[in-house]
């Protein structure tokens, strides 16, 4: 079984193809100027935890949290189903890591 950590990367591997599969509303959530920001801030998590370092765990699960600016975004872009299931099981590791 993969640990929590190599889990969580392939959350976000999932979010940041999802983000980069076509164009993304942005207008309902406040963190993110443009898609490029979206990716570099999700890509920057990414290499974080692939580092080890897990630091910034709370403020990803910030991002995931229901109406934060992840599920904003996929509600107004057309994937909220599929962030829903991603951000549950996000969710359920997190816990194991915290």
């Amino acid at each position: 079984m993969k640990s929590e950590a190599a889990q969580i990367l392939g959350i976000l591997d999932q979010v940041i193809a999802l983000v980069q599969a076509g164009p993304q509303d942005l207008s309902w959530q406040s963190r993110y100027a443009d898609e490029a920001e979206l990716v570099g801030d999700l890509t920057d998590h990414s290499e974080l935890i692939r580092r080890g370092d897990l630091s910034r765990l709370p403020d990803l699960k910030f991002l995931f949290v229901v109406t934060g600016p992840l599920c904003e975004i996929a509600a107004s872009s057309g994937w909220l189903d599929t962030y829903t299931v991603l951000g549950n099981r996000f969710d359920r590791l997190h816990e194991r890591l915290a």
